[in-house]
């Protein structure tokens, strides 16, 4: 499994929202995990979550395909 740089665009193996990867230095609770911290915007609202680096896939750059 490859690594994902802050600001590639994510999605979940299962499906699910294209999430963007931040930046490692924002997680200064937790250094050595294999979480990584992604966002996403929902109902005008900026969501954030850890995930496992094993449950996310690249995602393609076009918006227009993402489901709601």
């Amino acid at each position: 499994m490859g690594t994902f740089e802050p600001g590639t665009l994510v999605r979940l193996r299962s499906g699910g929202k294209t999430m963007v990867v931040k930046h490692s230095s924002s997680i200064s609770q937790m250094p050595d995990t294999l979480l990584l911290l992604c966002e996403y915007r929902a109902k005008n609202r900026l969501v954030q979550g850890f995930y496992a680096t094993r449950d996310l896939i690249p995602a393609s750059s076009n918006p227009d395909t993402e489901r709601s």
